[in-house]
């Protein structure tokens, strides 16, 4: 009989910051809706236009940056709202950036990454944060508010294709049914 051991290892050895007396860094925060920026903005001493800049700490966690982002953005306060958050940095081999994913939280909801820090991702400063925003009628799966989305069933449920009851593609001919002299 075999055991199973956790491959789960939690880092205790990261030190709490006295936030009244380390200084804070300068977090550039690039998000966008739906997808990450392209990395083409990020080459040439370029960056994206929609920049967040934000002073935090080392152990700051991706949940306070979910809600520090939608302290400024109010369309990704939506319950269900997605942030996946990945870490530009120079390529030390190649003149350009890497993406490199580190997490994401739902608004609302509790998740596996929301404990996730700075320091424990690897952040090194100078580098920049990008953030994918994917709002709940974005995602996959999700239905978007405007209406029936195709191959949604709606004639199914007795409804004509312009929405009036009946269940029928088109009306009936008044000639049709008419008794015939």
């Amino acid at each position: 009989m075999t055991s199973v051991i956790s491959q789960v290892t939690t880092s205790s050895s990261e030190k709490p910051i006295d936030r009244e007396k380390i200084c804070p860094l300068l977090l550039r925060i690039f998000p966008a809706n739906g997808r990450h920026n392209a990395m083409s903005e990020y080459n040439r001493g370029t960056t994206p236009t929609n920049e967040l800049q934000i002073y935090t700490w080392m152990d700051c966690s991706l949940r306070e940056l979910t809600a520090l982002i939608k302290d400024v953005n109010t369309d990704a306060r939506v319950r269900g709202t997605n942030f996946e958050f990945a870490i530009v940095s120079p390529d030390p081999r190649t003149p350009r950036f890497i993406l490199r994913e580190i997490g994401n939280t739902t608004s609302g909801l509790r998740g596996v990454d929301d404990n996730k820090t700075l320091s424990s991702c690897k952040y090194v400063v100078g580098d920049y944060i990008d953030v994918a925003i994917t709002l709940p009628r974005m995602q996959r799966g999700g239905r978007d508010r405007g209406g029936p989305e195709f191959g949604s069933g709606y004639r199914s449920r007795g409804r004509d294709f312009n929405g009036t009851p009946g269940g029928r593609r088109f009306g009936r001919s008044p000639d049709r049914y008419r008794d015939r002299d």
